[in-house]
């Protein structure tokens, strides 16, 4: 990907508030952690933004990548047909590439490409309202996993490129930023 936004993300002991969040609504994006799991138990939250009303995670459980996303109640989840290897830092990425008002999903894990999907529709006014977690997903999870899901291996970083394809409901947006200051 070239071009537009980049944001790098560590594990912290607090979630960061949506104004701070990477915007990937209604755009193209890639996320990328730098991992490495112990144990093939290892599991848990890379990345979280918002709900299961509105957001999207990256997630490691039962030893496979996952991307889900959610948006005005349409869900799609990706995971990935390679397991994560275990005992040496690998790098897991997901690649959406909107195509409309949804987008085409390509997981990666250890530099090869390991699943596809697609998301129906892309949120075009708001993630969430609940923040950024990294490492977990405390709350109202995005999925279906228990709160707080902590991510059990060694996750040293996440990296969110976001392209400058971003295509919003301008009505949508204000309606929301008037509601919430």
């Amino acid at each position: 990907m070239s071009g537009g936004q980049h944001w790098t993300l560590y594990r912290g002991h607090a979630r960061l508030p949506d104004a701070a969040a990477p915007d990937v609504r209604g755009r193209s994006y890639a996320i990328t952690a730098s991992v490495l799991l112990g144990d093939p138990s290892d599991a848990g939250v890379l990345l979280a933004h918002g709900d299961r009303h509105a957001g999207y995670v990256l997630r490691v459980a039962d030893g496979r990548l996952v991307h889900e996303y959610v948006a005005d109640g349409v869900r799609s989840a990706v995971t990935s047909l390679d397991r994560v290897p275990v005992d040496r830092p690998v790098a897991v990425e997901v690649r959406v590439r909107r195509t409309g008002v949804g987008a085409r999903v390509t997981l990666v894990v250890d530099g090869v490409e390991s699943g596809t999907g697609t998301i129906p529709l892309l949120a075009r006014a708001r993630i969430g309202y609940t923040g950024v977690d990294v490492g977990c997903d405390r709350g109202l999870t995005v999925g279906d996993y228990p709160a707080p899901a902590r991510f059990t291996g060694r996750l040293d970083r996440i990296d969110v490129h976001a392209e400058d394809d971003q295509w919003l409901d301008p009505a949508a947006v204000w309606e929301i930023e008037g509601a919430t200051g």
